[in-house]
């Protein structure tokens, strides 16, 4: 069996072929197994039936479309190929950006009969984006079309127009007439177009070569950390390129300036004195450092960097729309933290940083900078695919939202350093005698909150505890009072009371906070910045008649009436919490639900 591994991604608009192709290239390959063929003879099964067999959800069946990412591996006599056969619906786009973002190159496929869709740009557009360099384009159901020359030629050149790039750093590609169903030039050539002499599929694919060469500089990504019997670690992962051997020196960009050398290296369980990637290894250094999943170790230069602030370029996946401000789960290689979209910018016509955004559409591909919550290896994609790729996930659905790639490190993620004062929170804590803490108060318009927030206030006062009240309407006519209404700047309006709530929690007071903030991922952001163990989320559950009714300030009249847009409860969601700290409902009394507020907000600081 080929050792070498070559990753690739189907891409193309739904019902061009792509599980049919898939099907042939497993079949003539004789890479299908019994099982998948349920009993029935192979030299009798056509592709159809194969297709079908590969679908395996229930629900793909009953569709008639490839919903979720199929995975397949077939051998040429070079290599071995992994396949990734994505969906074609534009519904499930996210799906095959994920695929493509660990592809090595991408499989195009177009019905001869129907010709290039919006689709088939838009899983173009995605793969360039993420900086796939090669490109098989097959041109599907040529049986259909008669196999005639001029509609393959007319739809060839159209493809190739479509598929220049820059002229600096052109991508590789291929079109190549075939026929799914029948088997014309998929694995074996088609004597129905005696016209073409370009070659098969599979030869095209063959012609491609894997980007990381044997003599570039070792990378290893860490996967699992084992404790040795008697001490010290031995870390299992993937040698992504390169050469590693006993004796060698590597460092890591966790403990830049730090070299270790490798004591013991294993390669299939079976201990060796080198090994070249791409391969999945374990390995023992003589230094008992602490490393964990995610980081790397590699042999010198300066290609990985560790840092926490960078810029990418990314494709939004999203039917929702996407700010700044945001938090998600970053994930790039095999590490995972949170990160916010700082800002956004668009990109023109030869790839430069445009004009700046507030948010993001499905199908946008936009410039922007993201801050991690906590540092990471990363490189740039041009010096490193494996570790500048990424992909941005939406903590509470799993669902993924972008995927982009890494263009360089922000000068500032190394040039701010957080002062280290003398004087830490808990001395801050010890002057006021209480444990700083926040109660972030959320609602509709009406429901209470500031209402609630002073009677706690008064409370607090007649106690001496001290404490500040932070009210939306008095910060947006401070602090935010550059911020209107759209989603964009409720996100900015969440995120600067979160930061001021924090220093003055830092400081030993207890903070009120009173804001509608309708989005329960603004308000995990706000969780994530103030810190969970100090942050009580206080959910003041009026239902939206009895706010109608109040309508102390006669917004909800005017939103009615179409004067306020983007109101909230009205015209804008209300996403309630899911598990509140404390639900307060409207048939409670203000001091009632006071008492109900200050046991969980009110710690005395013991040193």
């Amino acid at each position: 069996m080929p050792a070498e591994i070559f990753h690739i991604t189907s891409a193309g608009s739904v019902d061009d072929g792509k599980s049919t192709i898939l099907a042939r290239l497993l079949l003539d390959t004789g890479s299908v197994f019994e099982d998948q063929l349920g009993g029935l003879d192979p030299k009798q099964v056509d592709a159809t039936t194969i297709a079908d067999l590969l679908d395996g959800l229930e629900s793909e069946r009953e569709q008639g479309i490839t919903i979720d990412v199929a995975h397949r591996f077939f051998d040429s006599k070079t290599r071995r190929y992994h396949i990734a056969d994505s969906p074609g619906h534009e519904q499930y786009t996210r799906n095959m950006a994920t695929a493509a973002s660990h592809a090595n190159a991408l499989l195009l496929v177009v019905d001869a009969r129907v010709g290039i869709k919006p689709q088939t740009k838009t899983h173009l557009g995605i793969a360039k984006k993420l900086g796939i360099k090669s490109f098989v384009v097959a041109v599907n159901k040529m049986d259909l079309v008669d196999y005639k020359k001029r509609v393959f030629a007319d739809l060839s050149k159209a493809l190739e127009d479509l598929l220049q790039g820059d002229a600096n750093d052109p991508p590789e590609f291929r079109v190549i007439p075939v026929s799914g169903l029948a088997g014309d030039n998929v694995v074996r050539p088609s004597k129905r177009m005696s016209w073409w002499a370009g070659g098969t599929l599979l030869e095209a694919l063959d012609q491609f070569k894997l980007s990381s060469a044997t003599d570039s500089e070792a990378v290893f990504a860490v996967q699992l950390v084992q404790r040795i019997p008697g001490g010290g670690r031995r870390y299992l992962g993937s040698l992504t390129r390169g050469k590693v051997s006993t004796d060698a020196a590597l460092t890591s960009p966790r403990y830049r300036g730090r070299h270790f050398r490798v004591t013991a290296l294993t390669d299939r369980g079976q201990p060796v004195e080198a090994v070249y990637g791409p391969s999945e290894i374990s390995l023992e250094i003589d230094a008992d450092i602490d490393l964990e999943r995610g980081d790397v170790l590699i042999g010198g230069g300066d290609t990985v960097e560790h840092s926490n602030q960078f810029e990418a370029d990314i494709v939004w996946l999203d039917d929702q729309q996407g700010f700044p401000g945001r938090t998600y789960t970053l994930r790039i290689g095999h590490q995972s933290t949170k990160a916010t979209l700082t800002r956004l910018f668009d990109i023109d016509e030869r790839g430069q940083k445009g004009g700046q955004r507030d948010h993001l559409d499905a199908n946008a591909i936009l410039r922007c900078n993201i801050e991690t919550h906590e540092k990471v290896s990363l490189a740039t994609f041009q010096s490193l695919p494996d570790l500048g790729r990424l992909v941005l996930v939406e903590p509470s659905s799993g669902n993924t939202v972008a995927a982009g790639v890494i263009n360089h490190t922000l000068r500032r993620a190394d040039n701010l350093v957080e002062h280290d004062f003398s004087v830490e929170s808990s001395q801050h804590a010890a002057l006021t005698g209480y444990d700083g803490a926040v109660a972030w108060f959320t609602g509709l318009s009406g429901s209470g909150k500031s209402t609630l927030a002073n009677e706690v206030s008064l409370v607090l006062t007649q106690r001496g505890i001290p404490h500040t009240v932070l009210d939306g309407d008095g910060l947006r006519l401070g602090l935010n009072r550059d911020l209107g209404f759209t989603e964009a700047d409720r996100v900015e309006n969440i995120r600067r009371a979160a930061e001021v709530a924090r220093l003055m929690a830092d400081a030993g007071l207890i903070v009120l906070v009173s804001l509608i903030s309708p989005y329960r991922t603004d308000r995990e952001h706000a969780r994530d910045i103030i810190g969970s163990e100090r942050f009580i989320e206080v959910f003041v559950d009026t239902p939206l008649e009895v706010c109608e009714e109040r309508d102390p300030k006669g917004l909800y009249k005017k939103a009615r009436a179409g004067l306020i847009p983007n109101f909230t409860g009205i015209d804008a969601p209300y996403e309630p919490p899911d598990n509140p700290a404390i639900r307060i409902v409207p048939t409670e009394s203000a001091d009632t639900s006071a008492s109900l507020v200050l046991p969980l907000l009110v710690h005395q600081h013991t040193p």
